[in-house]
């Protein structure tokens, strides 16, 4: 992996740059000064320079020269905000590569980037020795076997950064080697967020290595010594094993060992994958590690991959408990679990406030016997018994506020849950919403209301207007005999037309299904049709029936299912002015379900009205109170049958059909 080191006095990233770093693929290390770096580049780990050149020409010079007597070779860039003739002397005066001035494109300056972050030279690294077998080593090698038996207390340490680094000081203890670095890559597994594992190994233990290089220094899985362990899991040598001696990747690996100062790098493992290397030099002795040693070494460095692992998962539970408790104090709901026992594991503070607890502080402590009455009881059948109660309402002590209460078990998805069982209480405080029900259940109510009274009124003036007419003219035309026929009929048509909304409002109060009669499908539309032909003074108006039933029979109130054909037949006839025919289709089915289909002469029904077509108090007429449509689907939908309306711009053969069951086949 490349590093390009950027040097400016004001540690924050210019704007112009915070586009162009987060792009590269590279490792950005940001630095007031090269002299905080000083070991790193005296190693050479970094490939490319950058200084910004905002902090004048003395600032310039000094960390110019500060570079080149660390690593001489190293490529650097200078980047001024502005054209500066003097700085520009300066930089290659003192050894910069290139000089810019902004504006520089972002496009631009990642290539630069990028294209220039070549390879520094590798410092001489003396050549590893081939493993030894003297009889000295043979006592290290018992101790470490014991060592490989203690490492196993690191499994239940938390703290991995913290014990790796315990670990590696009491190797050195048994293991004189010179320097040892550790390196991890991040855990991919997160509290919240499950996110990709990164591919940077991060230092996060070492010995014998300067701070500022384990700072700003990291290893790759894409290349050098971790692309080789993550490949081929096994004891890599600086000398010795490694793939083409003049590739890339050999070149890469042997600039990580000279950059580290070490000769040797040993897999982390965690019994699962490889999660990081440890890098360490030889002996101080200056003799070779066996065999032995190193078969040794790699077990103990496993045992450590399993212990950080172990730590790892203990601290992403810890986080997610934690989460967890963050996410129910932060609802604006009331939370309280309860465990097998009735004890109160958790209470947020909007229960204890909900519930009107003393003092309602955090540190408040609740049991179930301080729960009220309705809630304790609740919850004991939920654990104890497992009986889950839908949820309901409850007021609190002091009536002022409503609560809807939600009881819930805790299980895993999944697992088959023994009572008892943990249980998790929700509160809600439905106050506001219950007082907007209320309100909104009675303005729909006066607005019915208004509405009834309206078109009652509208209709039974328009009933009255014939009928005070002729009252004016009584007694003076009584005894004509066509003032006593139309006196006569207007009686007689305007009574029918109040009686008929009486009998709608009664079927829109009542339960129409109040009789178990058999009712023969054919002459109950026949009846029904002659009704409404009489009711609208249609009397040229013709039913064309086809029957292709085999005689089977409706159960139910052949009173109420007349009714409501006789209002879809008054419709149908109020629809056709030109030709008042309605046709009307019937037909069973195997199921024992009956079907009626009817189409009018008018020009049908429109897509768009089908939806307010059956609603209370809908019409397109001028008269009428439009509870014709709504008490024949209310009273079809009481026989367990269905209304259905169809647009005729669709197509469908009917304008209406009507689903009933059949009660028997007759032979």
């Amino acid at each position: 992996m490349s590093h390009i080191l950027f040097i400016r006095k004001n540690p924050l990233i210019p704007q112009s740059l915070r586009e162009v770093f987060p792009a590269l693929e590279q490792r950005i290390v940001i630095r007031q000064s090269a002299d905080e770096v000083e070991s790193a580049l005296n190693r050479g780990a970094f490939e490319l320079s950058v200084i910004y050149a905002d902090a004048g020409a003395d600032y310039l010079e000094q960390q110019l020269r500060s570079i080149k007597s660390s690593q001489p070779g190293l490529e650097t860039i200078v980047l001024s905000p502005v054209a500066n003739a003097t700085l520009e002397e300066i930089a290659f005066l003192k050894g910069a590569d290139l000089y810019f001035t902004e504006p520089l494109s972002a496009l631009s300056l990642s290539r630069l980037l990028q294209k220039n972050a070549v390879s520094a030279p590798l410092r001489p690294q003396p050549a590893a020795r081939e493993p030894a077998t003297e009889p000295a080593a043979r006592g290290v090698a018992s101790t470490l076997h014991l060592m490989r038996d203690l490492s196993r207390i690191l499994s239940y340490s938390l703290d991995y950064k913290a014990f790796t680094q315990h670990f590696i000081l009491k190797l050195r203890d048994h293991v004189n080697f010179g320097r040892i670095g550790i390196f991890l890559q991040n855990s991919g597994k997160q509290s919240i967020v499950k996110q990709a594992s990164s591919d940077h190994l991060a230092c996060i233990a070492s010995i014998g290595l300067p701070t500022d290089l384990v700072e700003c220094f990291q290893l790759s899985r894409k290349l050098g010594i971790g692309l080789e362990i993550s490949c081929e899991p096994r004891i890599l040598h600086h000398q010795r094993g490694l793939r083409g001696a003049d590739s890339v990747e050999s070149n890469a690996i042997q600039k990580e060992f000279s950059i580290l100062g070490c000769s040797i790098a040993i897999p982390i493992s965690d019994r699962e994958g490889n999660i990081g290397v440890a890098v360490l030099s030889g002996p101080v002795t200056d003799r070779s590690y066996t065999e032995e040693e190193l078969e040794l070494l790699y077990l103990l460095m496993e045992e450590l991959g399993l212990a950080i692992r172990n730590s790892r998962l203990h601290t992403e539970l810890a986080q997610h408990g934690r989460f967890i408790e963050n996410v129910l104090h932060s609802m604006a709901s009331g939370a309280i679990v309860f465990s097998e026992d009735l004890r109160v594991l958790y209470i947020n503070d909007a229960a204890k406030r909900f519930l009107q607890f003393a003092g309602n502080s955090s540190d408040l402590e609740v049991s179930f016997a301080d729960l009220p009455n309705q809630l304790a009881g609740a919850v004991h059948r939920a654990v104890e018994k497992g009986e889950l109660p839908e949820p309901f309402l409850m007021p609190d002590t002091s009536g002022e506020q409503i609560f809807r209460v939600s009881v819930f078990p805790i299980a895993q998805k999944g697992e088959i849950v023994l009572l008892p069982r943990p249980t998790m209480v929700i509160l809600e405080d439905y106050t506001v919403i219950e007082a907007k029900k209320i309100e909104a259940i009675n303005r729909t109510k006066n607005q019915t209301i208004r509405l009834m009274a309206e078109r009652f009124a509208h209709e039974i003036r328009n009933s009255l207007v014939p009928l005070s007419t002729h009252a004016q003219l009584m007694d003076q035309m009584l005894e004509q005999p066509s003032f006593q026929k139309s006196l006569k009929s207007s009686l007689l048509a305007e009574t029918a037309r109040i009686r008929r909304f009486s009998e709608q409002m009664l079927y829109m109060a009542q339960y129409s299904h109040t009789s178990d009669d058999s009712v023969e499908p054919g002459r109950l539309i026949e009846e029904s049709f002659d009704r409404a032909r009489g009711n609208s003074g249609r009397t040229e108006a013709n039913l064309s029936l086809e029957n292709n039933c085999c005689g089977g029979a409706l159960r139910g109130n052949s009173e109420a299912l007349g009714f409501a054909l006789e209002e879809i037949f008054l419709n149908s006839l109020q629809a056709s002015p030109e030709k008042p025919e309605v046709r009307v289709h019937l037909a069973e089915n195997q199921e024992g379900i009956f079907f009626i289909q009817i189409r009018d002469g008018g020009p049908g029904l429109r897509e768009e009205q089908l939806d307010q077509l059956t609603e209370p108090f809908y019409t397109t007429r001028n008269t009428g109170v439009g509870l014709g449509l709504s008490v024949a689907q209310k009273i079809i939908s009481e026989h367990d049958g269905f209304l259905r309306l169809y647009a005729r711009e669709k197509g469908h053969p009917c304008d209406i059909e009507i689903e009933l069951p059949l009660l028997l086949v007759t032979q």
